[in-house]
């Protein structure tokens, strides 16, 4: 049989494919266990530190904000650290975390909520200014996630690489036609990034979908080979691109980017590929049509395979329903048993199952592994503004990255690790280890505070309401109820008779203004 493929005569033969395994990967192990945070920082270093600490400098002097807002590379590593706990410890809102209430210590005792709003809203990661006449649509956080990219394809990777969609969650409405919408993803609307992982869910590249501009903007140098092939095969090529070693390396991918061209074009490369395809994109092979194999009277566990002059098998199995695979990687043989569930009889039933298909499920769940590990404690964003949210996405890919390699280096000296919760709040803890901005606690009637504690408790700030303490502190005359001087606030009950008085006496036991308002004493 012969078929004209990509400009190619293709001859297909009944044969299977008979590759020498790929190397096993062998992780060096360290020395020593470092510290969580030295994992992350290896990624979210210094240097994107750094980069988000000028451009929010920059952005606050352009705007002319507040001359006074002027946050330095200690404070931007809190923010992030505040970030990292709120992953774990996720509120309503944001004023949940210094409400006297529901109060969160390890947040409230970093940073005032009045700086963290503004530093939530200055924060910045491009010069604004540099906008027009750009064809990036993600140009306010490329910077970000060229930084963070560099530092993941510098990691070791595995043989077995799989290539898929990513999904960044956003539901707004502000960022023109970014949003993407995929029915089969956890989250379904969102920001689409295509990725390469390692099968232990470690990303090691990104790119940032935006339509036909995608690779332009990507700034990557395309040979005419790789511009004549579809948009998919394109990603896959760049995706491949930056593999260490693409000799040794199978991709495996899903049916949206699977076509004999791209098969072919890594074929060249010496770089193998197995993945699922459509029945359009797949040229002419003579096997047997989807129409005949899903017949009721044909079982489960039937395939058929051919194979082409180059070295390219495309393979039919029966499963549930009927799966195409194209693959340079594996062949038939051996064939395995696996087991599915049979209606007829009301129990799993072994059905055969050819080598390309075990090798295929077993290697393909890196990204979904690296998307599960995300999720079960995400940076929570909620803004309009639609780069947050990415902004949240790098710093948790980041430290999912950062605990993987981590699981790595404790499995290879064989020696018990932190649980993803523990590992992040141990970067928590390290990027919050400079002295705290204290962040005086409010209190509320409905918490009424016993006479032995009630003076230890820190005097108002500026610019907080005071609230009316318990009828037990406040009548208690066994209390030395004296007056102390604190910083200067608005007596709220002065306030209503229209005398604005700006007060600096309050009781040392219930932490009231003393005014000359009867009412109020």
């Amino acid at each position: 049989e012969i078929d004209v493929v990509c400009g190619r005569p293709t001859t297909w033969k009944k044969v299977d494919l008979d590759n020498q395994d790929l190397p096993e990967y062998q992780h060096v192990p360290p020395d020593l266990i470092e510290t969580p945070y030295n994992y992350f920082s290896k990624y979210f270093s210094p240097h994107v530190i750094k980069h988000i600490t000028y451009q929010t400098n920059l952005y606050a002097t352009q705007k002319d904000v507040n001359t006074t807002f002027t946050p330095t590379e200690d404070e931007a590593r809190t923010f992030v650290a505040i970030l990292l706990y709120m992953g774990i410890s996720e509120l309503p809102s944001i004023d949940d975390y210094w409400a006297m209430e529901t109060k969160v210590p390890q947040v409230a005792n970093l940073m005032s909520s009045k700086r963290f709003r503004l530093m939530r809203r200055l924060v910045r990661f491009n010069d604004n200014t540099q906008i027009p006449g750009t064809i990036d649509r993600f140009f306010k956080v490329r910077p970000l996630f060229n930084l963070l990219v560099t530092a993941f394809r510098s990691e070791p990777q595995t043989p077995k690489q799989s290539v898929d969609e990513v999904m960044v969650a956003f539901k707004g409405k502000t960022d023109g036609n970014l949003r993407q919408y995929i029915k089969n993803k956890p989250d379904k609307w969102g920001f689409k990034l295509f990725a390469r992982a390692s099968e232990d869910g470690f990303i090691h590249d990104l790119v940032l979908y935006q339509g036909k501009t995608t690779l332009k903007a990507h700034g990557v140098p395309m040979t005419s080979e790789q511009q004549a092939m579809g948009v998919t095969s394109q990603i896959v090529s760049v995706l491949a691109s930056t593999m260490s070693s693409s000799t040794t390396t199978a991709i495996f991918a899903d049916n949206f980017f699977t076509s004999l061209e791209i098969v072919r074009y890594l074929k060249d490369k010496n770089c193998r590929y197995t993945g699922t395809a459509r029945d359009t994109r797949i040229g002419n092979p003579p096997l047997k049509s989807i129409k005949d194999m899903e017949k009721k009277a044909v079982p489960r566990g039937v395939h058929d395979y051919i194979t082409s002059d180059d070295g390219i098998m495309a393979l039919r199995w029966k499963d549930n329903k009927v799966v195409t695979l194209l693959s340079t990687d594996m062949g038939v043989e051996p064939i395995s048993s696996v087991y599915r569930y049979c209606s007829d009889t009301k129990r799993k039933e072994p059905i055969s199952c050819p080598a390309v298909i075990k090798s295929y499920n077993a290697n393909m769940g890196g990204i979904d592994k690296s998307d599960m590990l995300v999720h079960l404690y995400r940076t929570p964003m909620k803004s309009k503004r639609w780069y947050m949210r990415m902004f949240a996405y790098a710093i948790d890919v980041s430290l999912t990255n950062a605990w993987i390699m981590y699981r790595q280096d404790i499995k290879a000296l064989a020696v018990d690790g932190l649980s993803l919760k523990n590992f992040r709040i141990q970067v928590f803890r390290s990027c919050s280890s400079q002295r705290p901005v204290m962040s005086l606690p409010q209190r509320s009637s409905s918490f009424p505070c016993a006479p032995s504690t009630s003076v230890d408790v820190p005097m108002p700030v500026r610019g907080h309401r005071s609230h009316t303490p318990d009828a037990s502190v406040q009548f208690d005359m066994s209390l030395f109820h004296a007056p102390v001087y604190t910083n200067r606030q608005t007596c709220k009950y002065c306030s209503r008779k229209g005398n604005i008085l700006r007060l600096n006496v309050v009781c040392r036991v219930c932490k009231v203004h003393l005014c000359l308002n009867a009412e109020r004493n």
